[in-house]
């Protein structure tokens, strides 16, 4: 049995945990709750495009109803992410990732054209609280040799581009293979969470969110129907839903449903009406004053505008 004989030959190499290299502290958070978090995320890639920037290009002041990062290939400026935001300089091999919902503006070098990577995505645990917000990401990592941000948004750019067979999955890696690389090895430059204690009841939420996630379509969905979910009047699931969330569950419905909406637009050829129905809404003219309003564009310019 020559193949057996050849199993003599070797032998498990069993190292300590010691012996590997180690990763930087993470954001602070438990280990064992981070896990958990890290298992029950969700990635929903967008889009992913590359682009060469006019020296009289500038990014907002603006907010989208996704999460998204650039990378810079070439160029300098500044950026600033979040309404209180401080300005930060930016420079070729860096990223700049602004949550969903976060107000941003990139602003070049005069007389410099940036060279960028635009990606969109949404990252959400347990189907609807965003990982960028419960972990505190940054709004700004510096680029360097050992990195994965260019080759990452190369593939993502090819991916996106091609639509080859499994597109959707290989983003959905590779953008989850990003976030975990800042989590890992710049956990130093997270915002500690902003109510731990909160953090801690967000399972509790869990049957409550499956629920509207399965219910987006139902416009007669009421804050009662989500209590009744968790088994607690609605007085205390309105408290319990804002500590963890930090809003009320009335505003987070409406923005999963403009965030179904937004993927529909973009992912569909459905119309406005069907959309609109599809996402809840009584009527498509109720719906576009949503829409805007979360978005600060009509449905039909976001769905056919560049670059977003």
């Amino acid at each position: 049995m020559p193949a057996q004989a050849n199993l003599r030959e070797y032998s498990a190499l069993t190292r300590p945990p010691d012996k590997f290299p180690r990763f930087s502290p993470g954001p602070n958070v438990p280990d064992e709750r981070l896990d958990q978090w890290l298992e029950a995320v969700r990635i929903t890639p967008l889009s992913s495009h590359e682009w060469q920037c006019s020296e009289r290009w500038e990014l907002g002041p603006r907010i989208v109803n996704d999460s998204m990062w650039h990378w810079i290939e070439s160029g300098s400026g500044w950026g600033r992410v979040g309404a209180e935001g401080k300005r930060f300089r930016i420079k070729a091999g860096d990223l700049v990732l602004m949550p969903q919902g976060a107000e941003h503006n990139i602003r070049q070098d005069k007389g410099v054209a940036m060279h960028l990577f635009a990606v969109h995505f949404h990252a959400h645990v347990y189907g609807s609280i965003n990982l960028l917000d419960l972990l505190g990401f940054p709004g700004h990592l510096p680029g360097g040799p050992k990195t994965p941000y260019a080759d990452a948004c190369k593939r993502l750019a090819r991916e996106f581009a091609v639509k080859a067979p499994g597109w959707r999955r290989s983003m959905g890696n590779t953008i989850l293979q990003v976030l975990l690389y800042m989590i890992r090895e710049e956990g130093e430059r997270f915002r500690a969470p902003h109510a731990k204690a909160a953090h801690a009841e967000l399972p509790r939420l869990l049957p409550a969110l499956e629920f509207i996630d399965r219910n987006l379509d139902d416009r007669h969905l009421k804050v009662l129907d989500l209590a009744k979910q968790l088994f607690v009047s609605e007085v205390q699931f309105r408290k319990l839903f804002r500590r963890v969330t930090g809003m009320s569950p009335v505003r987070f419905l409406q923005r999963r449903r403009i965030e179904r909406a937004c993927s529909l637009l973009r992912g569909s050829d459905l119309g406005i009406e069907q959309i609109a129905e599809q996402c809840g809404f009584a009527d498509a003219s109720f719906f576009c004053r949503v829409f805007k309003h979360w978005t600060k564009m009509t449905p039909g310019h976001y769905r056919t505008a560049e670059g977003l």
